[in-house]
């Protein structure tokens, strides 16, 4: 099995793994740049670390390695077309990236925050380590919260968007 066959593989078999959705923001000199991920997960409560991984080509590893700030925003089944123009390498730079999408700026560190969102987080990194191809970007989330906790989430799973409804209120028993 060549190299190439054995990435395909490993790429088809992590697939099978349903994971949420978010971007990760980060602004340096008053830039701001964003990138969509599926690769974050919390890591700690004490302290409250979480982690993302970012290919170490990417614009947005450059800018969070001289900014030492990033945020992400947990991105909610509506907000697909968003994912999608987040993850395409052909959009523009910097402020026009961010065109008619609702952001506001996180309270910590500045770093935009998708208005429409489940959830944030606002971080300062705590360590960067380069594993093969991408790099493990660790922030102490400094600030953080729900958005639209009642929404429902955005997943990703054998390569495509999919998403599932929201669990009903709990009924109490009276």
């Amino acid at each position: 099995m060549t190299n190439q066959d054995r990435a395909v593989e490993f790429r088809r078999t992590a697939g099978a793994f349903a994971t949420g959705v978010g971007i990760v923001s980060s602004v340096y000199d008053d830039i701001p740049l964003a990138m969509t991920v599926n690769s974050f997960t919390t890591v700690s409560l004490h302290p409250t670390l979480v982690l993302t991984c970012l290919k170490h080509r990417s614009r947005l590893l450059t800018q969070i390695r001289d900014s030492g700030i990033f945020a992400v925003t947990v991105l909610a089944a509506d907000q697909r077309d968003v994912a999608r123009w987040f993850a395409d390498a052909r959009r523009p730079s910097g402020a026009a990236a961010f065109a008619g999408v609702r952001v506001h700026r996180a309270p910590a560190t500045g770093c935009l925050v998708f208005s429409e969102g489940l959830a944030y987080f606002d971080c300062r990194v705590r360590d960067l380590s380069d594993q093969g191809d991408h790099s493990v970007v660790i922030g102490e989330a400094v600030s953080y919260g729900p958005l639209h906790p009642a929404k429902a989430p955005l997943l990703y799973l054998h390569g495509s968007y999919r998403s599932i409804a929201p669990a009903p209120p709990a009924v109490s028993a009276a």
